[in-house]
């Protein structure tokens, strides 16, 4: 991987600023955001390039430039609204200056409708490309009512800007107006290549121009403008596609009229993309050769060029490309600006080299890389001197590299050392190691003293030769050994080196004659420390050559002498020489190379440019003794070149170098010739010559078309004609020159011919005509002839045989004009001309649309498309506009309430459409659309109206001819409206922590703008109390019921202050906010712990604590001060209890600390409320001190002469024990006292000390220290011990209790000494110690435990005896064990938070260290929380809503942590949501359905989103409206839907979803018609989409399958029911169900709310909280029980579950049914509390109660079931006879309703206090009864009326239809969640037992679960009615070939199968 750095241009390498600029450990560069004052120029305004690196070379990045720029705000305004009527208008965007190059123009509006980019550039709207104008082709009247605007984006930060709407300022043209224009006369474009351009010609006039647009040539002459497929004139547009090159340049745009005409220039600039290339990229050369480098550019005129080598810049030279620039270095030389040569290559040089190219826009790189070839050696490993003694083994070593790979001699004294046979004492050898490195030693054996001299290494390659010398001096005598003669050259310096050894040496001297030589200006003679070499400045051989002496003298003053000759050669000396200058082709020349000088014999040798001469070159040489001559006979020009003559004798090889230069006339290289080109398109024709000198190319161009008179032409290129566009001015004969003062030179005549296509100056215009008028249409054809003009009528040919119809051409200066006359205009006659003209070079076509202009048709098949409150948007088809243009629209309208009182009266004639009330309305803007059926439809909006108000309308159609008639008149009612007025009156009082109470009066009726439904109250947390400046704290509920005007908002921050404001809102909207009003929330706790708690320790028994308050937002109140609990953390087992201080300080000390002790340190901060959350806990040492006293100390006689002391270590040892101090002196005796150091452990032992040397029968006095770190401690009580011969039984170990934690090893010291050693015996109650798995006896006589259990604790004994004595010591054990598992409960659940209690466990005889709280969702990981050992409660937040929990908490202490409780589930509250009915849901109009999402009871829980389809009645696919749609917590109150039929009935389905679960309910709803009106109901509502197989058969096999279903069904039927399974006798047979303690457990808890009285009318006090029911069908009830205490037994406890209280033992059952609307067709259901605030609404729809459904059906709320009192379960044991059931439905989820609301708005609580409602399951409280009257006959628990409600229900379908069909019994075993595990549905393993003994007997009129009721038996029998009406109408389908017998026959099963499930599912019983 290469490395990766960064530089700025300059080359600094860039470094990391912290939070300005990081380099990231990928090499990416970041720049983070900054604020504006950490601005810095030099990194935020920088250039950088990036750098990488690796072993083949460095290359770098082009430019990149970082510009930092800070946010600005800027104004978007558009100018050019001021326009002329029926001219052109140009609108553009402007964007402040100081941002402009960021900001892009992305899309014009009309009002709300886009208008787009129109290519084909033929709307009347165009968006332009270049400028982003808004060009208006033809300014209309009705433009001045639209309104435009245009849309910015910046590019830096995305932010999209809309512009102010402007309106058109329309003037009329004054009248004879010239052209004139707003434009500049010349303006630059400028268009990247490949783009599309608009060319702007904003020019208006009276009457409108006529514009034409012209291309100016190079020669400045005009061309008109051909329209093509890339080029297309459009009037005041010239649009141009894919834009290269050649359209650069000067275009015209010329309007005229018949008072004057404008011309305006348009310089168009075209960018192309900057490239770059290097040639060659990869170069190999060899070192001392040159080597270049071409960087090729694409076209462009201000690049600069930079070259780099390796990442380091070179040479830079800004340059044009038409001229040439050289710059030179000593390395690097310039040839060019786009070309680098490298001269004599080195090992540097080679690497990556890079041309950087900039330009103004852009920059582009290319590279290439030169490898070396063969190369120079290069010296990488020298010896070094070195001074060595005779006798060892020398090894000189040198190391050198080079291509080839050199070869090494070795030199001694200049004289070569010669290999010789291996005898010989020097040796030398040499390889490549795998570096390709050439390695050479020298060795020398026995190195005697005249081995030492000068060594010379010499490394030598074809390239050349490297050396190096140095020293080896060999101590020993002076010796200057004998050397050949020395050569030098004449004229040069020569170095001339002693070829002495021996060392030291003192001095070295030369001498000539006899006369020693010392330094003057011809010699240098140095000292021994650099030499002593000889140097003799420019040798001369007449007075330097021969003998010189060396002396070399020690310092012992031996001296050594030799002479030295010296042999001086004179090198050749090569006399200048040169060609003549003016040699051209075929002539003759010489050159003479001659040597004056030198040494003979000489020899000479010629090269050509680096080469030997080529005999093909066929030059003459001629040699002699001191001279060489070339001789040419016949020149040419490959003669030129550089001619080098080399002379060379034994002193030298010399050269001298001459250049000949031939002249040659100029030669074609590329000949021009005759072009033909196309008119428009570029010409290109080169023209090139070689010669010497190099020609000039000149260009000439005749002076006329035919004329041979030339004048020069200014050529760009040099020699290319180059024209960018070629007109006819273009045509004619050129003449290319070529000269170069060599002969006459070249000239080649050419002729361009211009071949013209046949064209017209415009494409198009238009004609209109009155009807019945003569019209005239002509066209102007141009181009080379012959030209062919031919005619045609939208698309067809013209007929001349029409007398109406006749055609006239006659011939122009410049073409064709043909003419097409009508004598007189008709409708038909209108429409799109064509004059196509054609020559053989081209084709091209002038349409001319004309209109035949009469008044307008009225408009047709006007409609309504969309009605608003207070506008209404209409539909019609547009008419016949009469070929004039439609100049406006009238609308006429009047409201029906204006018109006769009671009876509708259209009007009929215009008489009645006059009058005050009616209003007329020219429409401003009219939209185009396409109807679903393809055609093109206009659309106005009309405003002004009221709402709920119903119109007439119609409307006419106005051209500049005539009116239309007035269309038919429509009727039309407006919507409802948003509330347009607040609530007022608000005020807010705080109840709770968190909670504030709101409330307010209704706004005024009459801006209700329809009915209320409720209102939105917003609270939001106030700025101050936000800490978050980037997060605003704001929420919004909604509150049902326009007549609620109280809400109690929770969940709010303590301590705060909330902005409270409420609105209104309607089945439309909500309305205004009213004005704010601020609520503070009560003080609660603080919320966080101190911040940054730190603690220092000052002395061994203080510290310092020191921390900050909590962060703001988290106080929760003021805050009164601070706790500190602090407690030692000691390695014992004991625990010791945390200590409070209290402080107000930031700061606090603690004092009387224990002493070198660790400390556990929490802070908490405290309210005028309670405590907060302490911190995390902070861990400090106090500072060592002196140890105590050694807690005890024994001293036992060991023998005559010594005594055993032993000690335990002191209780507090206040530091580390570094070592025991024993001390000891004769007892009675002033002395001097011994002392004895005692080296420990860490832990402290040994605790022994023998005392030998002894007296015998002396007494001694002994006592002990210990010492920490600080210094020594006190000393332990004085013990006195008398030395014994016959020392009795002693046990130096000491009497302890220990406390160890359950299954540790323990081993029991006892050491027992005397003399003689007695033996230690172990007693453990009362029982010597045998041998035990538990335990045994070590060596040493010590008790080891193998594992300490809570059996083995008590009290050991060890003892010893000898003959004289005897001694014990007692240890007591206490084996500690992990906390018992806590008793877990819940005290009460909300909506995201759980509390628990638990008692404190057995400790297990040890402080309990805290809690830990494990908790979680079904099949998801554990959760974990830590609490201290004081809590016995916590609060579990955060959860979520409606959602089971599985929770258990364990202790732990010092021993480990204790087993867990047993798992408790439990429910968080919340249910699924709740649907609503339909008519608060849905709102519906002609197209469009209005979806109140706000009206969806959320269940306790936020609903986080919807699922919406629907289709039309009838069909089976159901169209996605949003498969996810944010609910109201996304501030989304309803959802509009647009895309229905008028009159049309469709199916809803819908799903709401919250963190509790799903609902899914399906609605039906009809649009209403055009007028507003609803459409009657359909016969029946498809129940599902199930789509049947079809199987074709034939008739007899349909009815022969459905006669046999038939019977087999009957037959079915007749089995069970003779077996008693299906409508049975009341009889007394029952089951027997044992219901576990876990579900028993589950209704402990449950409490009574409401009363139920006879009474049939439901009262409502409203100053009562009691309400009184009456006994309602289908409704559940519960009875009461008389109060006992149970106790929970349960591991498991399932949704519900409480701590063992006194509690209500309730009984729930529930009646049977029927309907008590006469409308109503369904089974109503219970009703279930929901979170509505105080207001009861009516009962719920009977098509939502009995097919709701949710996907939660496993809890307690959402099955009705049985809960029996105590009493009752007695009476059953004692009566048999009675029996409790409850008949449910089997979809338990249907329990949903608005009569009862929870004021928590959830359906779970696990609370113990009694004022929580049983909110699960509903429940009502009754008066207590005996059993028998509970369920006597005639109760309303069933229907005894054979006129069952059942069949007369069956008869209709229901509008809304559950959606979701559950299976039969889909339960976990495993999941105690509900108790739907109770459901029998006919199969005997679904029994479970009450109690062991307790069994039932079911009461008269109920059946158990194998038992059908006479309702059901009334069901089955509408369900065979209904089976045998299925089958007719199949097979009436079957007879009318709708279906095949397969189709029905699957139907007929699945429907059967469907029905009985359906039914089994319906009803369960429950005990």
């Amino acid at each position: 991987m290469p490395m990766i750095t960064w530089h700025t241009k300059d080359g600094s390498i860039v470094n990391s600023v912290p939070g300005l600029r990081q380099i990231q450990s990928n090499g990416t560069l970041y720049f983070p955001s900054f604020s504006s004052q950490f601005y810095r120029s030099d990194i935020h305004d920088q250039v950088y390039r990036c750098q990488a690196s690796n072993h083949a070379g460095t290359i770098i990045s082009r430019n990149i430039h970082v510009r930092a720029i800070f946010h600005q705000s800027y104004d978007v305004k558009i100018e050019g609204h001021e326009v002329f009527l029926n001219n052109i208008a140009f609108l553009r965007c402007t964007v402040s200056s100081h941002i402009r190059e960021f900001v892009e123009i992305t899309s014009w509006y009309r009002g709300e409708e886009l208008l787009t980019d129109n290519s084909d550039i033929s709307g009347r709207y165009i968006v332009t490309s270049g400028n982003v104008d808004l060009c208006i082709r033809v300014v209309r009247p009705d433009d001045a009512a639209k309104k435009f605007s245009c849309l910015t984006t910046n590019t830096l930060t995305g932010e999209r800007k809309l512009s102010d709407v402007i309106s058109l300022s329309i003037k009329e043209a004054p009248q004879n107006m010239a052209p004139q224009s707003s434009q500049k006369s010349i303006m630059e474009m400028s268009v990247d290549r490949g783009s599309k351009i608009h060319l702007p010609c904003n020019i208006q006039g009276n009457p409108l121009p006529i514009y034409t647009w012209y291309r100016l040539s190079d020669s400045g002459s005009y061309y008109s403008v051909p329209s093509s497929q890339r080029v297309i004139p459009s009037q005041t547009l010239l649009l141009i596609r894919n834009v290269d090159e050649r359209d650069a340049g000067r275009w015209i745009c010329k309007a005229s009229n018949p008072y004057g005409e404008l011309k305006l220039e348009i310089i168009l600039k075209v960018h192309s993309f900057l490239t770059v290339h290097m040639s060659p990229q990869h170069q190999t050369i060899n070192s001392g050769a040159s080597g270049i480098f071409n960087c090729s550019i694409s076209t462009s005129s201000d690049s600069q060029i930079e070259w780099f080598h390796n990442g380091k810049p070179i040479a830079s030279e800004k340059f044009d490309n038409s001229d040439e620039i050289h710059g030179k270095s000593d390395k690097f030389t310039l040839v060019a600006s786009n070309s680098l040569r490298i001269n004599d290559v080195g090992r540097d040089d080679k690497g990556i080299y890079q041309c950087l190219v900039t330009s103004t826009r852009s920059s582009a790189q290319a590279a290439g890389e030169l490898k070396l070839g063969d190369t120079m050696p290069e010296m990488i490993y020298r010896f070094i001197e070195q001074n060595v003694r005779s006798g060892p083994h020398i090894s000189l070593k040198c190391s050198a590299r080079g291509t080839p790979p050199p070869q090494f001699t070795w030199l001694l004294d200049s004289q070569p050392i010669l290999d010789v046979t291996s005898l010989h004492r020097y040796a030398m050898g040499q390889y490549v190691d795998v570096s390709g490195d050439v390695i050479s030693h020298l060795n020398i054996s026995h190195v005697r003293a005249d081995d030492g001299g000068l060594y010379k290494c010499i490394a030598k390659n074809s390239i050349g030769s490297v050396w190096h010398a140095d020293r080896l001096n060999v101590f020993g005598a002076p010796y200057v050994r004998a050397i050949s003669p020395i050569k030098a050259v004449a004229g040069e310096d020569l170095i001339v080196h002693c070829p002495y050894a021996g060392y030291p040496i003192e001095s070295i001297r030369w001498e000539r004659a006899g006369i020693e030589i010392t330094s003057n200006s011809r010699y240098v003679v140095s000292n021994v420390q650099q030499g002593g070499y000889l140097k003799i400045n420019q040798i001369d051989p007449n007075h330097d050559a021969g003998n010189y002496m060396c002396i070399v003298r020690s310092r012992s003053g031996e001296e050594s002498k030799r002479d030295i000759q010296i042999n001086v050669n004179s090198p050749p000396v090569i006399e200048p020489f040169s060609f003549p200058k003016n040699i051209q082709e075929g002539g003759r020349a010489q050159v003479t190379c001659a040597v004056s000088s030198g040494d003979m014999p000489v020899f000479f040798t010629w090269h050509k440019d680096g080469s030997p001469l080529s005999q093909s070159l066929q030059v003459l040489e001629k040699k002699e003794e001191f001279f060489s001559l070339l001789i040419f006979k016949d020149i040419t020009a490959r003669h030129s070149g550089k001619y080098t003559c080399y002379a060379t004798n034994n002193a030298a090889k010399v050269n001298f170098t001459s250049e000949l230069f031939v002249k040659v006339p100029p030669q074609w290289t590329f000949e021009p010739q005759d072009t033909h080109v196309m008119l428009g398109n570029a010409i290109a024709i080169n023209c090139e010559a070689n010669g010497y000198p190099k020609p000039t190319i000149t260009w000439f161009k005749a002076k006329g078309r035919d004329s041979k008179e030339f004048q020069a032409v200014n050529s760009k290129s040099g020699t290319m004609l180059s024209v960018n566009f070629a007109t006819t001015d273009d045509e004619g004969y050129y003449m290319c020159q070529a000269n170069n003062e060599i002969g006459n030179g070249l000239k080649k005549i050419i002729f361009i011919n211009v071949n013209e296509p046949a064209r017209f100056d415009y494409a198009s215009k238009n004609v209109s005509s009155r009807r019945n008028d003569p019209v005239i249409l002509s066209c102007h054809a141009m181009g080379d002839e012959p030209l062919h003009i031919s005619w045609t009528h939208n698309n067809n040919r013209i007929d001349l045989n029409n007398y109406r119809i006749s055609i006239a051409e006659m011939k122009t200066d410049n073409g064709v004009r043909s003419q097409l006359s009508l004598s007189r205009s008709d409708r038909h006659d209108s429409g799109k001309y064509r004059c196509v003209a054609e020559n053989q070079f081209g084709r091209s076509e002038h349409l001319i649309f004309l209109a035949v202009q009469e008044s307008p048709d009225a408009p047709s098949n006007l409609e309504v498309l969309e009605v608003k409150s207070r506008t209404v948007k209409l539909s019609w088809k547009r008419p016949y506009d009469g070929n004039s243009p439609v100049l406006s629209y009238l609308v006429q309208y009047k409201p029906l309430k204006s018109m006769h009182e009671q009876t509708v009266v259209m009007p009929s004639t215009d008489e009645e459409w006059k009058g005050p009330h009616i209003s007329n309305l020219t429409l401003p803007s009219v939209g185009v659309a396409t109807s679903y059926d393809g055609v093109q439809r206009e659309q106005a909006t009309i405003g002004g109206l009221h709402p709920s108000t119903t119109y007439l309308m119609r409307m006419l159609v106005v051209n500049e001819i005539a009116r239309s008639p007035y269309t038919d008149a429509i009727v039309i009612k407006t919507q409802e409206e948003a509330p347009t007025e607040a609530p007022h009156n608000i005020q807010v009082q705080s109840s709770s922590v968190g909670e504030l109470i709101v409330t307010w009066q209704l706004p005024p009726k009459s801006s209700w703008n329809g009915e209320l439904l409720g209102y939105h109250v917003n609270f939001t947390e106030e700025r101050h109390n936000s800490f978050n400046i980037n997060r605003t704290v704001s929420k919004t509920i909604t509150v049902h019921g326009w007549a609620t005007t109280k809400s109690i908002i929770g969940g709010l921050r303590k301590f705060t202050k909330y902005s409270i404001r409420i609105r209104a809102f309607n089945s439309v909207s909500p309305g205004p906010w009213s004005s704010a009003i601020l609520g503070t929330t009560l003080e609660g706790v603080p919320e966080a712990p101190p911040q940054n708690v730190n603690c220092t320790s000052l002395s061994s028994q203080s510290m310092k604590i020191s921390w900050q308050e909590p962060p703001a937002q988290f106080h929760g109140g003021i805050i009164q001060g601070y706790k500190i609990l602090y407690r030692p953390l000691v390695k014992q087992l004991e625990f010791t209890a945390s200590e409070v201080k209290r402080t107000s300080n930031m700061e606090t000390y603690l004092h009387g600390l224990l002493k070198a002790t660790n400390y556990s340190i929490r802070v908490l901060a405290f309210t005028s409320t309670g405590d907060g959350m302490h911190s995390i806990p902070l861990y400090c040492t106090t500072d060592e001190d002196v140890p105590e006293a050694p807690a005890n100390i024994k001293a036992s006689a060991l023998t005559a002469e010594s005594i055993l002391i032993s000690w335990l270590p002191p209780a507090q040892r206040n530091g580390m024990i570094t070592h025991y101090t024993v001390y000891s002196k004769e007892t009675g005796r002033k002395g001097q006292t011994r002392s004895n150091m005692v080296r420990v452990d860490e832990n402290g032992y040994p605790c022994t000390f023998e005392a030998r040397n002894l007296l015998e029968n002396q007494k001694y006095d002994f006592w002990v220290t210990a010492s920490t770190s600080v210094g020594e401690g006190e000393p332990t009580a004085l013990i006195t011990q008398t030395t014994n011969t016959r020392a009795p039984a002693r046990i130096a170990s000491f009497s302890q209790t220990i406390k160890v934690p359950v299954g540790t090893e323990l081993t029991l010291e006892c050491l027992a000494v005397g003399n003689p050693t007695p033996r230690a015996r172990w007693l453990t109650r009362d029982r010597p110690v045998t041998f035990s798995p538990f335990y045994e006896v070590t060596t040493e006589g010590y008790l080891k435990i193998h594992s300490v259990e809570p059996s083995l604790s008590g009290n050991f004994t060890c003892s010893a005896k000898n003959l004289f004595g005897e001694d014990e010591i007692y240890y007591t054990v206490i084996a500690l064990k992990p906390p018992a598992s806590p008793q877990l409960s819940v005290q009460f659940a909300t909506a995201d938070s759980i509390k628990l209690k638990w008692e404190a466990p057995e400790s297990g005889g040890i402080a309990i260290l805290g809690y830990i709280i494990l908790y979680r969702i079904t099949g998801e990981t554990w959760s974990r929380v830590e609490l201290t050992p004081d809590q016995t409660s916590y609060a579990i937040s955060g959860l979520k809503c409606g959602t089971q929990y599985i929770m258990k908490i364990s202790a732990h202490n010092k021993v480990g942590d204790g087993q867990a409780s047993d798992e408790i589930n439990v429910w968080t509250k919340g249910k699924t949501p709740q649907a609503p009915d339909e008519k608060d849901f849905l709102k519906v109009n002609t197209t469009c359905l209005n979806m109140l999402l706000s009206s969806w009871n959320n269940g306790g829980c936020p609903i986080s989103h919807f699922s919406i389809e629907y289709r039309s009645l009838g069909e089976i696919r159901w169209t996605v409206v949003s498969s996810d749609t944010s609910s109201l917590d996304g501030n989304k109150d309803s959802l509009v839907f647009c895309d229905f039929k008028p009159a049309s009935w469709y199916q809803l389905r819908i799903s709401a979803k919250n963190e509790a679960g799903k609902t899914s309910i399906q609605y039906n709803f009809a649009t209403t018609t055009i007028n507003g009106e609803p459409v009657p109901m359909p016969e029946y509502f498809p129940v599902d989409d199930v789509e049947s197989v079809l199987i074709e058969g034939n008739d007899w096999m349909l009815l022969a399958i459905s006669i046999i279903l038939s019977v087999s069904f009957c037959m079915v039927f007749l089995i069970l029911r003779y077996k008693g399974t299906v409508c049975p006798p009341s009889t007394d047979h029952y089951e027997s169900h044992t219901i576990p303690n876990d579900i028993k457990d589950e209704h402990d808890s449950r409490r009574n709310q409401q009363v139920y009285t006879a009474s049939p009318v439901k009262i409502i006090d409203k100053d009562n909280d009691s309400e009184m029911y009456e006994i309602s069908p289908y409704a559940t009830f519960s009875v009461t029980g008389g109060r006992t205490v149970s106790q929970s037994h349960s591991k498991t406890p399932t949704r519900g579950a409480h701590t063992p209280s006194a509690l209500d033992y309730t009984m729930q059952f529930k009646t049977f049914g029927h309907p008590e609307d006469l409308d109503l067709n369904a089974t109503a259901y219970p009703i279930l509390p929901s979170s509505g605030f105080g207001h009861v609404k009516g009962k719920s729809s009977w098509h939502k109660q009995r097919y709701y459904n949710t996907d939660d059906d496993s809890t307690l709320s959402k099955s009705m079931t049985v809960v029996a009192s105590s009493a009752r379960l007695r009476n059953a044991r004692d009566n048999p006879s009675q029996e409790t059931r409850l008949i449910t439905r089997g979809n338990p989820n249907t329990n949903r309703g608005k009569g009862h609301h929870n004021k928590n708005g959830s359906e779970s609580d696990t609370s113990l206090s009694p004022t929580n409602e049983f909110s699960n399951a509903p429940t009502y409280r009754i008066p207590v009864k005996h059993s028998r009257d509970l369920f006597r006959p005639d109760s309303s628990t069933e229907s005894n009326n054979d006129n069952s409600p059942i069949r007369e229900r069956r008869s209709n379908t229901p509008r809304h239809i559950n959606n979701e069909k559950r299976p039969r019994s889909t339960r976990d075993p495993n999941n105690s969640r509900s108790m739907d595990l109770l459901q029998s549905n006919n199969s005997t393993d679904s029994e479970v037992n009450l109690e062991e003994a307790m069994k039932f007997q079911p009461p008269n009129g109920f059946s158990d679960s194998r038992e059908f009721s006479e309702t059901e038996c009334d069901r089955d029998h509408a369900l065979e009615l209904s089976l045998d009406m299925e089958v007719q109408e199949a097979l009436e389908n079957k007879i009318n070939g709708k279906i095949q017998h397969e189709e029905l026959t699957s139907l007929l099963v699945a429907r059967y199968h469907e029905k009985k499930e359906q039914e089994r599912n319906e009803y369960t019983i429950h005990v």
